[in-house]
Parts: C-alpha cells; sequence; structure tokens
C-alpha cells in the first residue's frame, strides 16, 4: 500500500475525519389532553364541549311520536352558532304544540270509556252485573223487568175476551192463597173441568175428577181437581212451570153446555171466561198458565176448535202423557 505523502489529500482527509456527525431530531413531547382541552375552552364560540346534555324540565311537552313502545324524546332546541351545548336553556315551545298529555303513546294512556260505560279493552276486566238485592230475611229477590202486560186489582171483575185475553198476576196475587176454577152454568154435572200441567222439574201430569184427583205428588198436592172445580195452590208457585185448564163435557153427545167459567185469585179478584155451547170431540181447551219470573200470566184462548182429552194436551205441548185410549190418561 503506497502511502501518499502530498500535503492536498491529507489536508482533505483530516477536514473528513474531523467533521462532527449530525445531531438527531428532536421528538417533540406528546400534547397534553389537558392542555387541548384548556385551549379548547378558551374558544367559547367553537367549543366542542362532550359533557351530557342538561335533561329537558317535566314540563316540556312531548313530541306528537308515532311510536308504539315508549314516549319519544323531546324535539331537540333550535342551535345557535356556539355549539356549546351545556348552559343553554330549553326553548320556548313554538305555538301551536299540543298540551302536556296529548301523546299519541298507545301503551301509557287509559284506554278510552264509551259514553255507555263499557270499556273497549279486552285486556280491562268488564264491569261486574249488579248483585240481585236481598231481602231483610237473607232471600234473594228476582230482578223485575216489569212485563207490559194488562193486570187486575183486589176485588176487581175481568172479562177475558179475545181482544183482551190476558191477564198477569202480581207477585204477591201468584204466591199468595189459591187460584180456584169453577162453572156457571144452569146444569154443573153437565160438565167438569181438568187440568194438565208441567212441574218445575219437567214433569207432565193432568188432574180430572174420578180419575185423579190431585197431584202431582198425592201427599204434597199443587192440583186438586172435584166435580165443582179445579183449584192451584199458588204457594208452591216456584214448582210450577206451566197450565192448561180444559172442559169434558159429562152427556153422551158430549155437547158443552152454554155458561161461563171463572177463575178467582188472591184478594177476590175474578176472571170471567165465556163458555160456548155446542157440539165437541170429547174435550175443549179454555185458559193456559205459564209462570214467568214468579208471575203467573193467564191467558184465555178462544179456541173454536176441540179435539179429544188427547189431542187437546198434545196441541199445547204435553206430549210425554201415557194414555189408555184416546180419552182415558194412564196416570
Amino acid at each position: 500500500m503506497t502511502i501518499r505523502t502530498d500535503l492536498p489529500y491529507l489536508r482533505a482527509r483530516s477536514l473528513r475525519a474531523a467533521q462532527p456527525a449530525p445531531p438527531a431530531p428532536a421528538v417533540s413531547p406528546s400534547p397534553d389532553l389537558a392542555d387541548v382541552a384548556g385551549s379548547v375552552a378558551e374558544q367559547p364560540s367553537a367549543s366542542l364541549d362532550l359533557s351530557a346534555p342538561v335533561v329537558p324540565s317535566p314540563a316540556q311537552p312531548p313530541s306528537a311520536s308515532l311510536d308504539l313502545s315508549a314516549p319519544s324524546a323531546p324535539a331537540a332546541p333550535a342551535v345557535s352558532a356556539s355549539l356549546d351545548l351545556g348552559d343553554s336553556a330549553p326553548p320556548t315551545p313554538p305555538a301551536g304544540t299540543p298540551p302536556a298529555g296529548t301523546s299519541l303513546t298507545l301503551f301509557d294512556e287509559t284506554p278510552a270509556t264509551p259514553p255507555g260505560g263499557t270499556s273497549l279493552s279486552l285486556d280491562a276486566p268488564s264491569q261486574a252485573p249488579a248483585a240481585p238485592s236481598r231481602s231483610p230475611h237473607g232471600h234473594t229477590r228476582t230482578a223485575d223487568h216489569g212485563l207490559g202486560l194488562p193486570t187486575i186489582n183486589a176485588g176487581e171483575r175481568r172479562p177475558m175476551t179475545e181482544n183482551e185475553p190476558v191477564v198477569e198476576l202480581t207477585r204477591m196475587q201468584s204466591a199468595a192463597g189459591g187460584l180456584d176454577a169453577k162453572v156457571a152454568v144452569s146444569n154443573p154435572s153437565e160438565v167438569i173441568l181438568g187440568l194438565v200441567f208441567e212441574t218445575g222439574d219437567s214433569r207432565e201430569s193432568l188432574v180430572l175428577p174420578g180419575l185423579s184427583q190431585q197431584g202431582p205428588d198425592p201427599r204434597r198436592p199443587i192440583f186438586r181437581a172435584t166435580t165443582s172445580g179445579v183449584a192451584v195452590n199458588l204457594r208452591r208457585i216456584t214448582d210450577i212451570h206451566r197450565l192448561v185448564l180444559f172442559a169434558v163435557p159429562t152427556r153422551p153427545s158430549k155437547q158443552l153446555p152454554g155458561g161461563t167459567v171463572t177463575v178467582t185469585t188472591y184478594g177476590e179478584s175474578r176472571l170471567e171466561i165465556p163458555l160456548v155451547a155446542g157440539p165437541t170431540l170429547g174435550a175443549q181447551a179454555l185458559l193456559t198458565g205459564y209462570v214467568v219470573e214468579g208471575r203467573l200470566v193467564l191467558r184465555a184462548e178462544h179456541d173454536p176448535y176441540s179435539g179429544t182429552l188427547q189431542q187437546i194436551c198434545a196441541a199445547y205441548g204435553y206430549r210425554e202423557i201415557s194414555w189408555r185410549d184416546p180419552y182415558t190418561p194412564l196416570v
């Protein structure tokens, strides 16, 4: 290796060797978040405050939201030039805003009730019916619905004509004393009266003089039939469902004499049914009775047709009675 002794080379070499290394670039420290927040706080016009917004007061009306699950949040107030959301006051609601309590949320509103008083909500229990009234003795009283039928006063006489054939007995008349039917003719032995009836337990039977004079239970009879007439014990009105009063002529020709059948009730009230003279086929229906809510409703049938006793009973719906022949029941 040849060593160079020329001066220019050595001078340049020494300068390169003595040249110091360039300094490392200085790393700027990371900005402190507190300093950044402080610098931002110093600029109120362009604030980026991230703190939670102030909850609006309860008096602020809700918006007309159609959300069916929960009430919607109130509308955001008008934004000013400043972005600071911390200390701004709630805006005044515009004109025409509905008052509080008119939200369309369906689950928070009380269901409307129609004028009739019955709620249309399927979840709400319906209004309980009024409890039946009770007498001072603890007995339940049947509700009085008022049938709107003609009645008869105590001591009154009432012909049951074709134009006015129906009479409703009051509760007192229907449950006190008895109902007595008798024949008023020139010769009472020419006709007898009988009753076909249905009890409250759906038993059908009849009473007729000389055949079965009392029923349905001879030990505690409700209906009686004798040669002078028939009687109904109205003290057991709850055991009666319906009845038919009929006339049977005793003449061999089966001819009914002309006259009147009288029916006497509690308080000496009297109903009069015409007995039309003429031939029959064995029996003639005169009067029907039905117990409606503890009251006895009587109707004069004025039936122009007659038939055998079996046919008369079947025509008025009594078909559970056995018969020996068309004129004689099996009782």
